[in-house]
């Protein structure tokens, strides 16, 4: 029940950041698989391509075991995430002013 809530959460924040809480919540999924694949693969040492997608895919696996800290920080993130965006990023031209041919 508490993850249906915090799924819900995070939908509901999707929806009012849009991409932003998207990008972040897979650039945090991103960085635990090949940070969980690294920790792993250094204790393992694997020697072939099969070994290497082994270590991958138990990186894949611990990570997903991590999807609720991961929802949390989403839900933290994104904000200071989108007013760092729009503070950088300048604003778009009014559309008008393009058709219009100010200039």
């Amino acid at each position: 029940m508490v993850a249906k809530r915090l799924k819900e959460r995070l939908a509901a924040h999707f929806a009012e950041y849009g991409k932003i809480a998207i990008y972040t919540y897979f650039t945090l999924s991103i960085l635990a698989i090949i940070g969980f694949s690294i920790a792993i693969g250094v204790g393992v040492a694997p020697s072939s391509a099969t070994g290497v997608l082994g270590t991958i895919g138990a990186g894949w696996l611990a990570a997903k075991a991590t999807m609720p800290l991961r929802i949390l920080a989403t839900l933290a993130l994104t904000p200071l995430v989108a007013f760092l965006w729009h503070k950088w990023r300048p604003p778009a031209p009014p559309e008008d002013a393009a058709e219009n041919g100010d200039s």
